[in-house]
């Protein structure tokens, strides 16, 4: 997708979001039926404040002590025997994923969700009773990718921990208890993908094996669950959103979402979002590959302002291939998108570092603002970002033509990567296969690192212009 077209489908939905004046996280998933490949292919875009760099990091899979305990700063869990081996885009002061994927081919995208739930919640915290902080939805993305072989296993995982320490408190940097939120997931696998919505210590779940979804930043669950906590519809029942007898016909959104307005800009945003990607993911039905995801991530942005990170997994079911994690940093219209793998030893070192605060995990009400540093991937893109929005109309296309061109370099060379380094890792060579794909990014990111380095001087004539952009979660949700 570049600046110049986009699908007219795509366009009119972008048209009124625009001018609803708010903007959302989005993750989208294609089964496999519904992709070139054969292979299902998860999505996210990721929006944050502008000065929310995203490194890109790598965890090893890990054994731990019996008691031992994961310390996320407002709250403290136990801690699994076993963590698998995970690649994330980490927020600098969180512990969490916006998104990520594990060495099982598990990948996971987040939204922010406002629940009647999360009003309550508020109210009781202001009074000095309210619930205690719990895990907030990056923590679970790492957490379920840690603990998850398959989509249900990590499904499971974060069930239970929201049911036991819920997930209340910030997630927002800089900003205190109504910078909160609750969460919805598309978790992926090579053969099955589940949108999983929580609310409090209540989830609501739905398998998908074939076609194609989206969620964005609003409660989409109805009538169509597979699984569901203990007593989210008792709870609903108590607090007098859903009737009494009516337990067979229980409808998740219309008892659990805040009585917004049909004209409420953020839920205009929200389903106008989620109905653009699914319409584009419609209009290529058994066609649809990591070009066109990446199309989807572009065409669904407003403007250059908001979204912090976005990635396209692709999930093979076949040993002959190997999970191909597509990463850009800041907004994707005027960001280069490149290969990294799980199965390496991590991304190169710039690419894993914040800005002048660096990557801390602490309370995000007390962090700091993040600040450039050239140092840090991230923030060669952001500066790119404000430097394009001075003058988009001649400066993107000229972005766009660059790094599409390295893209597809870039996809060209990967097949024979990915199948050198899953036949080592099937003889056994795994340290020799993991060194192929290592190389492999690292040129791609030294080239990436040329190209932005190239435009930033190209464009450093003119001013960037310095208004500062909200991005979404620099926002309170719909009032509640």
């Amino acid at each position: 997708m570049t600046f110049r077209r986009f699908s007219l489908a795509a366009g009119a939905v972008l048209f009124s979001i625009a001018h609803a004046g708010s903007n959302a996280c989005d993750t989208w998933v294609a089964m496999r039926d519904q992709t070139t490949c054969g292979y299902t292919i998860h999505a996210k875009n990721s929006d944050r404040p502008t000065f929310g760099c995203q490194p890109l990091v790598y965890n090893a899979a890990k054994q731990w002590p019996a008691g031992s305990q994961i310390d996320l700063v407002r709250t403290k869990i136990p801690q699994a025997r076993q963590t698998y081996a995970t690649l994330g885009s980490s927020p600098y002061w969180s512990w969490g994923y916006e998104e990520g994927i594990n060495e099982h081919s598990v990948a996971i995208g987040n939204e922010a969700i406002w629940t009647k739930v999360l009003a309550d919640e508020k109210a009781a915290h202001k009074t000095g009773k309210g619930p205690r902080f719990g895990p907030n939805g990056m923590d679970l993305v790492r957490l379920g990718l840690e603990r998850g072989k398959t989509a249900r296993e990590s499904l499971d995982a974060i069930a239970r921990i929201v049911e036991k320490h819920g997930q209340f408190g910030s997630a927002s940097p800089t900003r205190g208890t109504l910078g909160g939120y609750h969460n919805s997931f598309i978790i992926a696998d090579p053969n099955e993908a589940w949108v999983l919505e929580t609310t409090g210590n209540h989830w609501v779940a739905k398998r998908i094996e074939k076609g194609a979804t989206s969620i964005s930043n609003g409660v989409s669950l109805g009538t169509d669950i597979d699984l569901k906590s203990s007593n989210v519809i008792g709870h609903a029942i108590a607090r007098g959103w859903w009737p009494e007898g009516k337990d067979a016909e229980f409808h998740f959104q219309h008892a659990y979402s805040p009585g917004t307005k049909k004209d409420d800009p953020v839920r205009l945003s929200v389903h106008g979002r989620a109905a653009c990607s699914r319409r584009m993911l419609a209009e290529k039905p058994g066609k649809v590959d990591v070009r066109w995801m990446m199309n989807i991530a572009r065409c669904r942005q407003i403007g250059l302002n908001i979204t912090a990170s976005s990635a396209v997994a692709v999930l093979p079911h076949t040993d002959a291939e190997l999970p191909v994690y597509w990463w850009c940093p800041s907004t994707p219209m005027a960001s280069c998108y490149v290969p990294f793998f799980i199965h390496g030893s991590g991304p190169p070192k710039i690419v894993s570092t914040a800005g002048t605060h660096g990557s801390v995990v602490e309370m995000p009400s007390k962090t700091k603002r993040d600040k450039f540093s050239d140092k840090s991937y991230w923030w060669l893109f952001r500066d790119l970002a404000d430097k394009v929005r001075a003058d988009k109309k001649t400066r993107g296309p000229i972005v766009r033509k660059a790094f599409d061109a390295l893209e597809k370099e870039f996809q060209a060379g990967l097949g024979q990567v990915v199948k050198a380094a899953a036949k080592l890792r099937k003889s056994g060579q795994r340290d020799k296969a993991s060194v192929i794909l290592d190389t492999y990014t690292a040129d791609c990111v030294k080239k990436v690192i040329a190209q932005v380095n190239a435009l930033r001087t190209q464009f450093s004539d003119k001013k960037a212009d310095k208004k500062p952009a909200k991005g979404f979660r620099d926002v309170v949700g719909p009032k509640q």
